[in-house]
Order: structure tokens, then sequence, then C-alpha cells
């Protein structure tokens, strides 16, 4: 089979050929997520080169246990579990606390309790500077997520830029949703407290 034709397939009918013992189907997958698993890793750890090696160890990881992919899940949603507990793991190895700053073009906005949150930087039409003070309160915001402690970051990150719902996070994470609502308020605040008139500006609440 040709690469296009592989790239017209759904990504669950390439797990299922991965899952058959297909390399190239598996390749495919890869190729459509691994920039969406880095950025996540980027953001989790804090370091480039120690992202590469986290996804490049689930996608491994993946390849090996691909054969007990059963399509309960998307194919990303299953990989993605695997590099955020690989990434977790890691993180209670080395008994960190704090993580190391980021990517600045972290995504950032504002929701209640519940609501996934967004800042739109681009807005064909804006005033520029308007546009200009949107994009530098993304950058205060991405700094002060970046130095949130690993568990409440690693709970923003999953809510606010996967999109999950409190119970994907519950079960990547193996704790209870009440903890990751509690975690996720925490975080909040404490991304309040440190933004002040900042995170006001983006409507963070």
């Amino acid at each position: 089979m040709v690469g296009s034709e592989w790239a017209r397939m759904s990504d669950g009918d390439l797990a299922r050929r991965a899952a058959s013992g297909s390399q190239d189907a598996y390749s495919e997958l890869v190729r459509r997520h691994s920039k969406k698993l880095l950025n996540l890793a980027w953001r989790m750890i804090g370091s480039e080169d120690a992202a590469w090696d986290a996804v490049q160890e689930a996608l491994l990881a993946g390849w090996r246990g691909i054969s007990n992919f059963r399509g309960e899940a998307e194919f990303y949603s299953w990989i993605r579990r695997i590099l955020v507990n690989a990434i977790m793991g890691q993180f209670r190895k080395e008994g960190r606390n704090e993580a190391a700053m980021v990517s600045l073009d972290m995504p950032a906005g504002s929701g209640e309790a519940g609501e996934p949150l967004h800042v739109q930087v681009e807005d064909e039409g804006s005033d520029p500077q308007d546009v200009v003070g949107r994009i530098e309160t993304a950058r205060e915001i991405g700094r002060a997520v970046a130095r949130l402690p690993d568990i409440y970051r690693t709970v923003f990150l999953l809510r606010e830029t996967e999109l999950m719902s409190y119970s994907e996070i519950a079960g990547v994470l193996g704790i209870a949703e009440g903890t990751v609502k509690s975690r996720l308020n925490m975080a909040r605040r404490m991304l309040r407290e440190a933004l002040g008139e900042e995170v006001k500006a983006a409507r963070f609440a």
C-alpha cells in the first residue's frame, strides 16, 4: 500500500492494521499525532530534549502494546495516556515539585469551573494594539503555568489545552474526579495570584 492510501485511512482503521502487525500503519499514526504529543510533553516537562525522549519512549511503548488496542478509545487518547503516565512516573521518580520555564506560546484564556479556557490572539479586523496586548497576556499566562507545581500544571494542561473531561483526566492520572477538580481549582487560584491584573485582562476566572 502506498503512502497516500495510508493517509486516507481513519485512525481506527490504521490502529487495527497496526494491531495486526503493520509497521506502515503505525508509522502513519505516528506522523499524525507526534506533534501534538510533543507539544503536551514539552509543556509538562519544560525541556524540549526531555519531551522528545518522552514522546519517543511513549510511541515505542505504544508499538509494543498496539496488539492490545481494542478501539474502546481513540488512538490519540490511548497513546496520550501512555505518554502522561510515563511523564508522571518520571516526576515521581525525580521527586519534582516545580517545572522550568517552558514555551511562551501556551494557549491561555478564561472560563468558569468546568469550561475549557482559550485566548484568541489572532482576530482579523481587530485593533493591532489589542492583538499585541492579548499576545503579551498569553505569554504571561504561559510563564505562570510553567511555574505551577507538576501535579497542578498537569491537570491544568490536560483540561485546558487537551480539553479532556474530568473523568478522562481522572482515568489517565489514576485519581478521583474530585481530586481533579480540586487540583484544577488550586491551579487557577495560583495563576490568579501570580498574574493579578494581567489575568483579569484575559478574563481568567
